[in-house]
């Protein structure tokens, strides 16, 4: 008796130790699995809601928004620039991207930037506008109107905002013609300079002067 008892013993031992071996290792498996699940998972997840806001940020490009007052159109996102043109109130433009910092681009009436707090939904719609309407302080002469570079003896530069600081895009010697944009578009500057907006020999702007001394008369273009 004494010799089965002192077998049973290691016996017993050896079976207590593969039950608590056996209990430590289940919960290992199934915390493997949950974890794997999950992280399976997260990127589908990430990945969704990122093309959603792709998705909503493109939307917007294209639409039509009006001004909710007189406000200005600026060449960057910064009222610390000379703002390139005035938009009256109601008057509609076109969204060129989503926005940033409180400022949203356009590409119509004139490429710019305008601050998203000053527009408002248009009345019919988010269609963009079908035509442009005449900038302030433009004229509404015929189309096909032309004029000719009288002075200064260097040219005018063509530029592609409104502005003496703008980008020069080309120029014009004295003694050519240029084609007034129609309807005709004027803007003057901080400095009382008036320009005027051609479509060639390119487009672009022009200084007229201290308001009219480098043009000519208008005529109709041959």
């Amino acid at each position: 008796m004494k010799t089965i008892n002192s077998w049973g013993k290691p016996f017993t031992i050896l079976a207590l130790g593969l039950s608590i071996v056996g209990y430590l290792n289940a919960p290992s498996t199934a915390v493997t699995d949950t974890t794997t699940g999950n992280v399976a998972q997260k990127p589908e997840l990430n990945s969704s809601g990122h093309q959603g806001n792709i998705q909503l940020a493109q939307s917007v490009v294209g639409q039509c928004r009006a001004a909710n007052q007189r406000i200005f159109i600026y060449p960057e996102r910064s009222t610390s620039s000379q703002s390139i043109r005035t938009l009256a109130p109601d008057e509609q433009v076109t969204l060129a991207d989503s926005g940033a910092g409180g400022w949203v681009a356009i590409s119509f009436p004139i490429a710019g930037y305008v601050r998203a707090g000053d527009l408002k939904p248009c009345p019919g719609g988010t269609r963009p506008p079908d035509t442009q309407p005449p900038s302030s302080g433009g004229s509404q002469t015929g189309a096909n109107m032309c004029r000719k570079v009288i002075a200064p003896p260097e040219g005018l530069a063509v530029r592609n905002t409104p502005l003496s600081s703008a980008p020069r895009i080309s120029g014009v010697y004295v003694g050519n013609t240029v084609r007034l944009a129609s309807p005709q578009e004027t803007q003057q500057d901080s400095q009382g300079r008036t320009w005027v907006r051609i479509t060639a020999p390119s487009t672009g702007w022009i200084s007229s002067g201290f308001p009219n001394t480098n043009l000519g008369s208008e005529f109709s273009c041959p």
